[in-house]
């Protein structure tokens, strides 16, 4: 049974740690805020574009006129998957969940298409780590990224898809990350990418409707064929956005639960220690009480 020195250090120990867990917490909040509004932001951007893209499609309706990165492969030889993930630890569940839906995404996609190859970009160290850890193989990992996913290299990942694309390298690209709802609340999602489809907004949830007459300067092809790349690096920003404050909101979440369980066991542990410090007084008083009715 341990003693009055043992508890009081195992008392110490945790209220240390849940300073740390606090202060953790509230790095995470702030951290969170920003976050929250750059996600907000871009996916109103993000919205935008589609909505643009819905109405170009409908007015080159029945014209004979395509952009390369929407037009499908006759067969799929090989898939490149980006995945998304976290950077640091103490997160909750998020780096696990991220993981395991990366294995499961694996498995799927070798299901949709048997034989193909399936090769990955990472964005993210915990999931570069996973790979790692497991022996698994990949073209390419960005671990050592910013804060701010808006620096992350998106555009070099996008030129590298579009040019091997193009040139038949890949025939199929997918994406992978954390959907950004509430600190309390997110979602893992593999998206489709290339080829790409003009309705995959509305399969999203999102219906555009007619928005009226549009008149496109200098025209709806041109404005077209510049629109599709740049939708390209929008949906994948936009997954570095949702992911950093998926890891920010699970990190916030986890400390504070941390933070509560130092508390209580910091309770558990003072009332512990008041009992046997009372335990102890009492056993003293009985022996000077003993002692001294021995002396009369």
């Amino acid at each position: 049974m341990p003693g009055l020195k043992d508890i009081k250090r195992r008392i110490k120990s945790v209220k240390n740690t849940k300073k740390i867990t606090y202060a953790m917490k509230l790095v995470s909040a702030a951290k969170l805020k920003k976050a929250q509004d750059a996600v907000k932001a871009s996916r109103e951007y993000t919205d935008a574009l589609g909505e643009l893209l819905a109405n170009l499609s409908r007015e080159c309706e029945g014209a004979d006129f395509s952009h390369p990165l929407m037009e499908a492969h006759t067969e799929v030889k090989k898939v490149r998957l980006v995945v998304v993930g976290g950077s640091r630890g103490l997160c909750g569940g998020y780096n696990t969940n991220v993981n395991k839906r990366i294995v499961k995404a694996l498995d799927e996609l070798g299901e949709k298409h048997p034989g193909a190859i399936i090769e990955t970009v990472i964005l993210g160290k915990k999931p570069a780590e996973f790979y790692r850890l497991r022996g698994m193989k990949y073209i390419a990992s960005h671990e050592d990224l910013p804060e701010d996913a808006n620096l992350w290299p998106i555009d070099d990942i996008c030129l590298s898809l579009e040019s091997d694309f193009l040139k038949g390298e890949i025939d199929e690209a997918y994406l992978l990350y954390t959907q950004f709802r509430s600190a309390m609340s997110q979602s893992l999602r593999v998206e489709k990418l290339l080829p790409m489809d003009s309705s995959s907004s509305e399969e999203e949830g999102t219906e555009f409707g007619p928005t009226g007459l549009t008149l496109f300067e200098p025209s709806p092809e041109k404005v077209f064929e510049q629109i599709v790349p740049r939708i390209l690096r929008t949906k994948v920003r936009q997954g570095g956005l949702d992911a950093k404050a998926s890891e920010h909101g699970s990190r916030m979440v986890a400390m504070d639960s941390a933070t509560k369980n130092a508390g209580e066991l910091g309770n558990k542990l003072q009332l512990k220690h008041n009992k046997l410090r009372q335990g102890a007084i009492t056993a003293e008083l009985l022996d000077i009480i003993g002692g001294a009715e021995a002396v009369d």
